[in-house]
């Protein structure tokens, strides 16, 4: 290891302290250490985790030299390009992120016992229930905790399970159905609405107040969201159609996707019928189009929100349970109580 590391001139007063260290004293490393280490060794380079940690290359470089003192090791191959960690600076790797991620956590649940709570809340939605209903539970939630930041994050049925899961959000909005694999999670449920088709005003089918699944079996169908049945693709599509005992590959589904805007669009176009919650149609322009109740007792969507059970006593977690509960409902829907 090369030189003994300098304070910056970014920092002056704050020295490095080099005196010999038990390396099995974690208590002797400091966290801005191996956080410009994890830095570097993410980014692949000295330079490049200045960026993102908005620190001088010779404070980088600094922490990571003292880190490499107190634990006797050299953590990275100087020499690579570009840099590498070593086979120590590997095994220790995993362990800094995992102590650095436990340190947050437990910095969040100190927080979490303040009357003004102050946590970063991640949210899991998808498209109808983000622009119709999550905007109404966040003015509830921030009104009250306005020290709560949040991060949401879109996605299908099956990718919003695999969030919560794995804890890349806190909490996620999602329908029912398609079963949850996943059956630890808690749910609440919250409203039920309808599986309508979508039809261009000159279809012989407006004549109908409502239509059949016989009218749907015959046309080519446009459903969401994209994706194989097994991911939950299509499965309003499926849902209406019937039970799921005979429901089967009865209908035409000649186009999937995630947006009402482009399901809309097809529909315009003459490219079949479409059939879609009926929330998601308040996202986008029917201009021009007929909508048509689906005359089947399978034809309706219920809608959830779904959280860990190890986060159910967060504080963050109960704030946002209680804002939902307050905020007003997208009109249309039908409420289920709790």
């Amino acid at each position: 290891m090369s030189g003994s590391p300098t304070p910056s001139d970014d920092h002056p007063d704050d020295e490095i302290d080099l005196a010999p260290r038990d390396p099995r004293d974690a208590m002797s490393l400091q966290t801005a250490w191996l956080r410009s280490f994890l830095a570097v060794a993410d980014k692949g380079g000295f330079g490049a985790a200045t960026l993102v940690l908005h620190l001088s290359q010779s404070r980088v470089s600094a922490h990571v030299a003292a880190l490499e003192h107190a634990l006797g090791v050299t953590l990275f191959d100087r020499k690579a390009r570009p840099i590498c960690t070593t086979e120590a600076g590997e095994l220790f790797r995993g362990h800094a992120m995992n102590a650095l991620l436990e340190l947050q956590r437990g910095v969040e649940a100190a927080r979490s016992t303040l009357d003004n709570l102050v946590a970063h809340l991640k949210v899991g939605s998808y498209p109808s229930v983000s622009s119709t209903y999550l905007p109404s539970v966040l003015r509830e939630l921030t009104s009250k905790h306005p020290g709560v930041t949040i991060e949401l994050h879109e996605g299908t049925a099956a990718a919003l399970e695999e969030m919560v899961v794995s804890g890349a959000v806190d909490l996620a909005f999602r329908p029912l159905l398609p079963k949850m694999h996943e059956t630890t999670l808690c749910h609440r449920t919250i409203w039920r609405e309808d599986i309508v088709a979508v039809l261009r005003e000159q279809d012989e089918l407006t004549r109908k107040s409502t239509v059949s699944v016989e009218d749907l079996l015959g046309r080519p169908l446009i459903g969401n969201p994209s994706g194989s049945a097994e991911e939950g693709g299509g499965f309003d599509v499926r849902n209406a159609l019937g039970d799921e005992a005979d429901r089967g590959d009865r209908g035409d589904i000649a186009y999937l996707t995630d947006q009402p805007a482009t399901l809309v669009a097809l529909v315009r176009s003459a490219f079949g019928i479409g059939v879609i919650n009926r929330l998601a149609l308040d996202t986008t322009s029917i201009e021009g189009l007929a909508i048509r109740t689906i005359d089947s007792r399978t034809a309706l969507r219920e809608v959830a929100l779904f959280w860990a059970r190890r986060r159910s006593n967060a504080a963050v977690v109960k704030a946002f349970l209680d804002a939902q509960e307050q905020a007003q409902l997208p009109p249309g829907v039908q409420a289920i109580p709790d």
